[in-house]
Order: structure tokens, then sequence, then C-alpha cells
């Protein structure tokens, strides 16, 4: 029996039909980053009072990099032409993420402009045990090989995300329990002097 090894994903469940990107190859790294603010802190009366005062909490950012590679003969049987092999509909999947302004099949099926997206549209990440909502706040493509049509056949793509850590979100809720959880099982790990 071969194992399936698991891949990352982002997905947007805002348009119809949902637009997901399963990542080719799973990302090497990837950067979770939260900023943390505090103020200093003039107490007169005491010296072991802390000189710092905890003012809030920013943005959670996560960064990585995925690579796409497509054959030359392409692998979308939807789009069987030349220019459209390769990995154009891959990036073009990644794009819309950045600005979807209308819902997709609604243009194809009746011709007409579909409903409008608020923006910025919200996505998906998931990568083993993070399954967040985030916002695509930065995307860099790199074309890095092209077919005789000169279509994109392979390209690296560096992504930043930033994570909906709303009260309300359920998604951010389970992963701050799971994170709570984790540290929790840490402490087992401490030995008396």
């Amino acid at each position: 029996m071969e194992k399936q090894v698991l891949r990352g994903f982002l997905a947007n469940v805002v348009v119809n039909p949902p637009l997901i990107v399963t990542f080719q190859f799973n990302p090497e790294s990837i950067s979770d980053n939260k900023a943390v603010y505090y103020a200093e802190r003039y107490a007169s009366l005491s010296e072991d009072s802390p000189g710092k005062v905890y003012t809030g909490g920013g943005d959670r950012t996560i960064s990585f990099e995925i690579k796409l590679h497509g054959l030359e003969q392409g692998t979308n049987a939807l789009n069987p032409a030349p220019v459209d092999n390769g990995i154009s509909t891959e990036l073009a999947k990644l794009r819309s993420f950045l600005y979807p302004r209308t819902d997709a099949w609604a243009m194809i099926s009746s011709g007409e402009e579909g409903r409008r997206i608020s923006s910025p549209p919200t996505c998906i990440f998931g990568f083993g045990t993070k399954i967040l909502e985030c916002v695509v706040t930065g995307m860099d493509i790199t074309e890095t090989q092209f077919n005789s049509a000169l279509a994109p056949v392979r390209a690296e793509v560096k992504i930043t995300l930033t994570v909906i850590e709303e009260m309300d979100n359920k998604l951010h809720t389970l992963d701050k329990a799971r994170r709570s959880a984790l540290a929790a099982m840490g402490i087992q790990n401490i030995r008396p002097f």
C-alpha cells in the first residue's frame, strides 16, 4: 500500500464554483509571524515593576513559497491549446485570490457579469494542522520556464497571508484552542530540579 503525501492548499470559497489550489510541491518552509506592541512604563514607586507594558498585538502573517511545474504539452485537459497549456490555469487561480471581482461561474454560464464580491476576499489556508481563514496580502509570481508558445510551464510563487483573528471566526477559535492544548502538553516536558 502506497502512502499518499498530504498537500497544503489555498481555497477561495467566496466565489462560485470555489477555487482550490492544491500545492503541487509543499513549501520547504513557512514563516508564521505575530507582531506584539509594548509601551514604556514609568514607575517611580517600585524598582520591581517591569519597564514595558503590553499594549496590543498586530497582525499574524504567514508567508511561504510554492513551486509550480507543468509539462510542455500541458496538464490541463480543459484548455488544450498551446497558449493555455502549462501552468497558466493555476497562475490564474492564484491571482484570483488577490482580486476576484465577480462570480466567474455566472460569467461563463450566462455570459452576464456575476455578483460583486466585497474586497478583500478571504481564503482558507490549509497546511497540516493549520486551517486558517486569511486574506492574501502579497503575491510575487516569477515565471521561470516557458513552452514553445511562450506559455509558462514553471513558476515560483511567494505568498503572504494575514490571518483573520476575530473572536467570532471559528477557524481562529479552533487554532487558538489547538495551540493552547499543545502548550499545555509541553508543560509535561519540564523536569523538577
